[in-house]
């Protein structure tokens, strides 16, 4: 048992150390080239790709792995909307590492199969978990500011300056993470890419609501006409009311989002007690096939419920 904890730790390092030191060279590697084209630009027509490091690990059999299936595309975008700076292989290189110290963990602790399973399972998903959490919260932040810099470009727009040059001021001007992203969508306009597809592409990297509306606006008033300005201004007014709207919302569901929290939190937190008070609790159950099957449909039920309470408390505008 000794050895075997001792290998898997020994692994998990070995992962964890190669994973972090392939992301490094990635990320000199990237840093180099991104110093070379500054200093010799691009000789390349409009309308072509802005060219860009786009490998998902530098691992190559993993990075031919990965592009051959969707997710690694979905966790590369998912990591650049998180602004996390790491590729799509060394995630996953980290949530298997994290699956196996919880595997290991729970076989430590327990010397049983079953914790070992919910140790690999629970630890697993962490630093995705992480990721995501991460983008929420950029999310968040670019929405929440999205309204002034709105405002900004519709200032700009009615001193006489033209859209370009009212994004670029929004690009210098706003906060972040507003202004890196209208500065990535300025500098794709500037090397030659259509206006349309480069605000679609800003949709695309920034999964804000808010945002399409403005993309939506913004396309229309250039095929049919009209004052831009005054549809960016009733876009802001709207974006505003809608977050009135939301903050309404958000105050009436509190009781029940807490609620709920304590409702999924118990069982877990009840369940630890007993085990640090009478280690020995769930043998009869673990050593039964009965016993088994009901603590499989008890965390099945678990997950139900959380899906549930989430469902009943998430109410979107």
């Amino acid at each position: 048992m000794t050895l075997v904890f001792i290998c898997f730790i020994a692994l998990a390092v070995v992962l964890l150390v190669l994973g972090i030191g392939l992301e490094r060279g990635g990320a000199a590697a990237r840093e180099l080239s991104e110093r070379l084209r500054s200093i010799a630009p691009h000789r390349e027509g409009p309308g072509r790709e802005l060219e860009r490091d786009r490998r998902l690990s530098v691992i190559p059999w993993l990075d031919r792995t990965l592009r051959g299936i969707r997710l690694g595309e979905r966790l590369e975008m998912l990591l650049y909307q998180a602004g996390v700076s790491l590729r799509a292989g060394t995630l996953i290189l980290l949530c298997v590492v994290f699956a196996g110290g919880g595997y290991i963990l729970g076989l430590a602790l327990a010397h049983r199969l079953f914790p070992a399973i919910v140790g690999f399972a629970a630890c697993g998903p962490l630093p995705l978990l992480y990721v995501m959490s991460r983008k929420r919260g950029r999310m968040r932040a670019f929405a929440r500011e999205f309204p002034d810099a709105l405002d900004l470009l519709v200032t700009a727009l009615r001193a006489g300056l033209s859209f370009t040059a009212a994004m670029q001021i929004v690009a210098d001007e706003a906060p972040e993470p507003v202004r890196g992203e209208f500065a990535v969508t300025v500098e794709e306009q500037a090397l030659g890419l259509d206006a349309r597809e480069a605000l679609l592409h800003l949709t695309r990297r920034v999964d804000v609501l808010d945002l399409r509306f403005f993309a939506t606006a913004v396309l229309l008033q250039r095929e049919t006409g009209g004052n831009l300005a005054e549809v960016l201004a009733n876009t802001s007014a709207l974006i505003r009311d809608r977050f009135r709207v939301l903050g309404d919302i958000q105050t009436y569901t509190a009781q029940g989002k807490i609620t709920g929290m304590i409702l999924v939190c118990l069982p877990i937190f009840v369940c630890i007690f007993m085990v640090v008070l009478t280690p020995n609790f769930f043998g009869p159950m673990l050593d039964s096939d009965s016993g088994r099957f009901a603590l499989w449909l008890a965390a099945g039920m678990q997950v139900a419920g959380i899906l549930a309470v989430r469902k009943i408390v998430n109410i979107r505008v």
